[in-house]
């Protein structure tokens, strides 16, 4: 069960602001150079196509991210450490695991196959009031 005061923390650290930033769809990996989708729930729409078909190829390349080969379940156990590839992996962590330490180091930015990189449209405070804003070209992906 979570603590009022983790709730608290999460909700002022996490959900307080919203932003919108437009990604590639595809990635170039920095290191490898390998392409991959950056896909996720916070998709709202692919740029550039009518909403109903942007919700259906995000659908289609989705269900290719979730299909069971491709995902992994870890099954927790006392001492147990993960490391994840963020700039290549997708994730949703179930908390079954307890009293647990959770790191995310920053990252770089995102460039997409044609040298675009993502872009920070703006950020609101849950209250609606703009925090931030930083125009840009529309991208792929939103």
């Amino acid at each position: 069960m979570v603590s009022d005061e983790a709730l608290r923390r999460y909700k002022e650290v996490f959900a307080s602001t919203v932003y919108e930033t437009k990604h590639p769809v595809v990635r170039i990996h920095p290191v490898t150079g390998e392409r991959h989708l950056l896909l996720g729930h916070f998709v709202k729409h692919l740029q550039g196509v009518s909403s109903h078909d942007s919700q259906h190829l995000f659908t289609v390349l989705q269900s290719y991210v979730t299909h069971l080969e491709n995902t992994v379940r870890w099954h927790w156990q006392a001492g147990d450490v993960t490391i994840r590839e963020n700039r290549a992996t997708q994730h949703y962590t179930i908390n079954d695991y307890g009293d647990a330490h959770r790191v995310t180091l920053a990252g770089d930015v995102v460039v997409g196959i044609d040298g675009q990189t993502s872009r920070a449209c703006h950020q609101l405070a849950r209250d609606g009031e703009a925090s931030n804003q930083a125009g840009g070209e529309e991208q792929a992906a939103a």
